[in-house]
């Protein structure tokens, strides 16, 4: 079914030329990326040579409290995977692939319509999947008071999250580290599909009879997708970065933005994507009752900066990872057991888990929302006085 006549699915580039040039053209895009990018610089800056008082320090109030509130209230809930499309991690990595951040260079890589430099390494198929998402975002996840309470450390956590995606874009082909590594896109990219903007294409016959697939594999006018999809194909928001790129590349004109209803999608696809599901939603709970509830107790488990409490917060490690792998999707497969053999609707075990998965998404972005406004609105006062004085050099 064509998305065009989806009744739920609003074209918002129709009959708007304006818009659709912006939206169309690299330059909007890549001011917005670069001025990230100096947001990211001045977090580094101001992180690592900034006050080790991390309530006082610039780069720390504007990580974890003005740009987490951003993306996880506003940006994902309502305009989807917006944040990939001005995110300044791989931009440095796609100019070492492409050597241009305008015009596509003709040529041939593989099956793909464009030049592109570097190794270009097909990533593993072993790989292909959201397991590594997974480690690596409860690693993040369970040292989070680290990184909060310690600026050098969140300095260099995100400078990290800048080169690593530039090394691999040397390696690997198209952006490998945003599909399959990114602790970002654990959030943005489940979440995405409660947001109400969506790409995807006009016709679906125009799709189906299409031998170009330019919107996968590039052409003179657009790079291949970084993402390695396919709009005919395209069924939910999960994959997609919304790097706008294939609305240059489309030979016919045949991709487009559409505004939707919030929570449009539930769909979980398979159990990695389930158990990544799963552990943002334990997560959002943890967080809220450690970083936001009446307990100071509950806080001595992950101190281990100012107490040294390394047995409690080995305890505290281990709940995390037992309560994301085992309890918590245990609990839903043996309650997706007993419903399929209570209902004998002819479904299977998996398909039901994954249903009763993906019910877990609007729950977990309400959490994830109920978590960091309180968090900007109790350090407002802070940022602005960091503001006025970003490396507590006595500034004003």
């Amino acid at each position: 079914k064509s998305f065009s006549k989806n009744y739920d699915y609003h074209e918002i580039l129709t009959n708007k030329v304006l818009f659709k040039n912006t939206v169309v053209s690299r330059w909007p895009q890549i001011i917005l990326t670069i001025f990230a990018m100096i947001l990211i610089y001045i977090v580094i800056i101001t992180a690592t040579l900034g006050t080790k008082v991390s309530g006082r320090n610039l780069g720390v109030l504007m990580m974890w409290s003005i740009w987490l509130f951003l993306l996880v209230a506003i940006f994902t809930p309502f305009f989807g995977r917006i944040w990939c499309t001005i995110c300044p991690l791989p931009f440095i990595g796609d100019f070492f692939q492409r050597r241009s951040s305008f015009i596509p260079e003709r040529g041939k890589t593989k099956d793909f319509n464009n030049r592109f430099y570097g190794l270009s390494l097909s990533w593993p198929k072993w790989l292909r999947n959201d397991w590594l998402k997974l480690i690596f975002f409860l690693l993040l996840a369970t040292f989070s008071t680290t990184l909060v309470a310690t600026p050098v450390v969140s300095g260099l956590t995100v400078l990290g999250l800048l080169l690593v995606p530039t090394f691999m874009s040397l390696i690997w082909e198209l952006r490998a580290f945003c599909k399959y590594v990114c602790p970002v896109s654990v959030f943005v990219g489940p979440h995405s599909q409660m947001g109400m903007l969506a790409l995807r294409n006009k016709s679906q016959i125009i799709c189906d009879n299409c031998k170009t697939i330019s919107c996968q594999y590039g052409s003179v006018n657009g790079w291949a997708c970084p993402y390695g999809l396919n709009v005919g194909k395209m069924k939910d928001n999960y994959d997609c970065g919304l790097c706008l790129e294939c609305t240059r590349s489309c030979i016919y004109n045949n991709v487009s933005l559409y505004r939707r209803p919030f929570g449009s999608e539930l769909r979980i696809r398979n159990r990695s994507q389930a158990w990544l599901t799963i552990a943002l939603f334990v997560i959002a709970i943890i967080y809220c009752i450690l970083y936001e509830g009446h307990w100071p107790e509950a806080r001595d488990f992950v101190n281990i900066i100012d107490k040294k409490n390394w047995g409690l917060f080995g305890i505290y490690s281990m709940i995390v990872w037992v309560l994301v792998l085992v309890i918590v999707p245990g609990i839903i497969y043996l309650l997706s057991y007993a419903g399929s053999g209570l209902l004998k609707t002819g479904m299977k075990v998996k398909e039901i888990f994954l249903a009763n998965t993906g019910v877990l998404l609007p729950l977990s972005l309400m959490l994830w929302i109920a978590f960091v406004i309180p968090m900007l609105f109790a350090n407002i006062t802070f940022i602005m006085q960091a503001a006025s004085d970003p490396f507590g050099w006595g500034w004003d």
